[in-house]
């Protein structure tokens, strides 16, 4: 039998002509199903994030919805830059690609501030009360002294320059002012080495030896807030180890260009 003979043989049965034509049609209908999907899903797009500065959570979330992106919020601060109740910080970042359906993970600054009651530290050290302070989520603001019996013990806490009773309600990260003891056999201190701190790790070194940051001097490189808590110390006045009366200040000069430290 020929080969052409043999074809024209096989296809004039019913079973494979079936059978050829319900392959086809699966494949039709495949195609078809996996186009709709691609289109339906933007499979392989990429989407650009939105910026979010500044919107409400409602706001935010309607942008986002016209994008097919998710927003959730992961933290909320009271103090910081913005208005209360908008969105300060964002994760992915403004203009970053994704892909459809990503959540956006933002932090919101809070419209009322934590209260917390004030501790009692009257009578501690300067090192326990520091330690303790932080363990409240406070800071120690400014230390001065007066004649005691009892060197770096203290003597009063302080809130907004008054005299604060334990138990009082302050926001949280309050700084509290010590007033410390000091004998007249306590003698000096010395001024620390605060090259290369930020203003914040200037302020807690500073404590470490009894004394205050004084003025703070940025310089041309500080523009905004963010750079206020990136910049470093390039100068202070006195220099290190120079013998201080504790209680005394410290002058700081700021700037991102760590090159210009003195």
């Amino acid at each position: 039998m020929q080969i052409n003979q043999f074809f024209k043989y096989i296809f004039q049965k019913d079973y494979l002509r079936h059978y050829i034509i319900a392959v086809g049609g699966l494949i039709i209908i495949l195609s078809v199903v996996f186009l709709i999907i691609r289109f339906s899903t933007k499979h392989g797009q990429n989407l650009s994030v939105p910026n979010l500065t500044g919107y409400t959570v409602d706001k935010a979330i309607q942008i986002l919805d016209d994008k097919n992106l998710r927003l959730e919020i992961i933290d909320s601060v009271y103090t910081g830059p913005g208005k209360p109740g908008t969105i300060i910080d964002q994760n992915p970042p403004p203009d970053f690609k994704v892909k459809s359906n990503r959540k956006i993970f933002v932090t919101i600054k809070s419209i009322s501030q934590k209260m917390i009651k004030m501790p009692d530290f009257v009578h501690t050290t300067l090192v326990q009360a520091k330690a303790d302070l932080e363990t409240y989520g406070l800071s120690v603001g400014r230390i001065t002294y007066e004649p005691s019996i009892y060197d770096n013990i203290i003597l009063e806490q302080k809130y907004e320059n008054k005299k604060i009773k334990t138990g009082t309600l302050i926001p949280l990260g309050a700084e509290i002012d010590l007033i410390l003891g000091k004998s007249q056999d306590m003698g000096n201190t010395v001024t620390p080495d605060l090259f290369g701190l930020s203003e914040t790790e200037a302020e807690l070194e500073a404590v470490e030896f009894m004394l205050n940051i004084g003025t703070v001097v940025y310089d041309h490189t500080v523009k905004s807030y963010s750079d206020t808590l990136n910049a470093k110390v390039v100068k202070q006045n006195p220099r290190p180890g120079i013998s201080f009366i504790p209680g005394d200040e410290v002058d700081i000069w700021m700037s991102l260009d760590t090159d210009t430290i003195q």
